[in-house]
């Protein structure tokens, strides 16, 4: 059984007296960028398509391999960096998500394409389940909550901006050049963490099982809320384009549709984190509320655009608010073993991506693309429901 170490501090590792803001900031922007690849097939669907010569549905596919790249191997990839000081496991993994763009960017075919996608998404799979922890680690305990969401606001930016720029190069230069433009920044990111971010190394008192971490109180349960509430999320995103496309509105509203999410977002990481101050388990609930909410009016018939772009505005304001408080409620119930336990909640997050994109494909040729908002919907509100049952377990870890 695969097992990881518990995090203790070493002499590398010492709380600093400021803000630790040159390292953060490297890790933030490597997050943006992250986001940013991830969601920019959602915005250049149709020249994908056309220029090799596949279907919408086929493009799609792109999403779906870099959340199958991320779900199958976060947990080897993981297991495999925590033994190396995380400097050298970042680094490492910025230089093989250079190279799943290169490859992305100079694809002959669909199914190339994909493989670049699958090994992209597993690097990206292990910032995520590293991020969080190495935030805390450089930050120390007494900057640990701002040096979170700090981290967790740059993603949310690579929604908001990175995605809409994504989106608006593939339209004014070709898709290609978008991956290529990846590749180079994603090059000068990593050589940006080999000079600011701190050799910080574990050591191994008790060793702590992924069994063992999934069995803490209540993290399974917030792992698989966050995992439904990203199914439902990309059910709809993964086919915006034709979402949009399908209510007749003009193609610069996808990058307009993509930056409310991000704006909302934003939004949502400072409400949600001042509701979570007072209550973390009010704010579990609260904010998949927000994005069923969001998906109910459009369910409902939402076909006006200032309904429709209202909505996604308060979709993003959920999303971005679900995804920091159910990461934070992971780092609470799963405290002794942080890294671990981020890497479950990636795993089925990840994997709720997949099914996502694969159930948005689905829905649309068997009941068309009007109705992705209702099924989507379903899956928010077992989020909702798996969230009331969390109380106890929050309450015991903190």
């Amino acid at each position: 059984m695969t097992s990881q170490t518990s995090e203790h501090s070493t002499p590398s590792d010492v709380a600093p007296d400021r803000f630790p803001w040159w390292p953060l900031l490297v890790l933030g922007f490597a997050w943006f960028l992250g986001v940013a690849v991830e969601l920019s097939p959602a915005g250049m669907l149709g020249g994908i398509a056309d220029e090799l010569d596949v279907s919408v549905t086929a493009v799609g596919t792109l999403t779906t391999f870099f959340a199958l790249g991320n779900a199958l191997l976060v947990l080897p990839l993981t297991a495999l960096s925590l033994r190396f000081a995380r400097r050298t496991a970042l680094v490492t993994v910025m230089m093989v998500f250079v190279v799943s763009n290169i490859v992305v960017g100079l694809a002959p075919s669909i199914l190339v394409a994909d493989i670049g996608r699958f090994v992209g998404g597993a690097a990206y799979g292990v910032v995520c389940a590293l991020f969080p922890a190495v935030a805390v680690h450089i930050a120390g305990p007494t900057h640990a909550a701002r040096a979170v969401t700090l981290v967790f606001a740059a993603s949310t930016l690579g929604m908001s901006l990175g995605a809409p720029i994504a989106s608006l190069t593939g339209d004014a230069f070709g898709w290609r050049i978008t991956f290529l433009g990846a590749a180079a920044v994603a090059l000068v990111v990593g050589m940006l963490m080999s000079r600011t971010v701190p050799d910080i190394r574990t050591t191994s008192e008790r060793r702590v099982s992924l069994v063992e971490a999934g069995r803490l109180p209540g993290v399974l349960r917030v792992c698989i809320g966050w995992a439904l509430l990203m199914l439902g999320h990309f059910v709809v995103l993964t086919y915006i384009d034709a979402y949009l496309e399908d209510l007749g509105v003009p193609t610069f509203v996808t990058s307009v549709s993509l930056f409310l999410l991000g704006v909302g977002g934003l939004i949502g990481v400072f409400v949600i984190g001042r509701i979570a101050k007072k209550s973390v388990i009010t704010a579990l609930i609260a904010a998949p509320m927000i994005v069923a909410s969001a998906f109910a009016v459009l369910a409902l018939g939402g076909n006006a655009l200032p309904v429709v772009l209202a909505s996604i505005a308060i979709w993003g304001v959920g999303f971005s608010g679900t995804v920091l408080i159910y990461q934070r409620a992971i780092l609470i119930t799963g405290r002794r073993a942080p890294e671990t336990a981020t890497s479950i909640g990636v795993l089925l997050a990840q994997g709720g991506f997949a099914a996502g994109a694969a159930i948005g494909g689905v829905t649309i040729e068997v009941l068309g693309v009007a109705t992705i908002p209702v099924v989507a919907l379903v899956f928010v509100l077992g989020t909702i429901v798996i969230a009331t049952t969390l109380r106890p377990a929050i309450r015991s870890a903190t």
